[in-house]
């Protein structure tokens, strides 16, 4: 059974970003040595890694293990299109990486990602990525802990179809003060998608570097 865990940044009010078109790599710059190498550290004990299309053309992440020694994940792309750009570093360096699409992908698309060094396409829906099939596809493949350092639509996705069972969140010490800026989760309605109440346990909270980091697990619904 695959585990799933979230791992994201939020800002006092409620942000991932600073702004709506800013690259979250803003707020990572704000994190010290220490919190830097405990949040690779978490990178190195997964067995893969996720992030949506939109966060690989907005902050073009690596995805790697850099401030502590340790494996590098795989990396895990959904994009139901397959349009994501091709001069991406994790496209470009020979790491291991799986890009899932759908169905409607254009074939000339599928051919220009695997014929890239280290990725591979795998087909996963109809009109858009079926994220549970996906996740299913990876457990197959030995995947037992999967860590999510999506966006908004992607987290939605993931909590929208109950797949998400561990929450780690780097509280920073800011205050974005724009309104526009993506918050943790969409509120746009999606079809499919149960967005309702759920209930989580605190697990952990602790100071990392000067930056408060909680942890919470799934509590079971009474």
């Amino acid at each position: 059974m695959i585990e799933i865990t979230t791992l994201s940044e939020l800002t006092i009010d409620g942000k991932l970003a600073l702004h709506r078109t800013s690259s979250s790599k803003e707020l990572f710059d704000y994190s010290t040595d220490e919190l830097k190498a405990w949040f690779h550290g978490q990178r190195a004990l997964s067995d893969a890694i996720m992030v949506g299309a939109n966060t690989v053309r907005v902050d073009d992440p690596q995805l790697t293990v850099r401030h502590v020694t340790g494996p590098n994940p795989l990396r895990v792309i959904p994009s139901s299109d397959g349009l994501l750009p091709l001069s991406s570093a994790l496209l470009n360096d020979g790491l291991p990486t799986l890009v899932a699409t759908a169905k409607t992908a254009q074939a000339a698309t599928v051919a220009a990602l695997t014929a890239k060094p280290g990725v591979e396409v795998v087909c996963c829906g109809e009109t858009e990525v079926d994220l549970a099939a996906l996740a299913k596809l990876l457990a197959a493949r030995g995947v037992k802990r999967l860590i999510v350092e999506g966006g908004s639509t992607l987290l939605s996705s993931l909590f929208g179809h109950d797949l998400v069972s561990k929450i780690i969140i780097k509280h920073i010490p800011i205050i974005s003060g724009d309104p526009d800026a993506p918050t943790y989760l969409t509120l746009t309605p999606r079809p499919g998608l149960n967005l309702g109440i759920s209930r989580w346990r605190m697990d952990d909270w602790f100071v990392k570097g000067g930056i408060g980091v909680s942890i919470y697990g799934r509590e079971a619904a009474p």
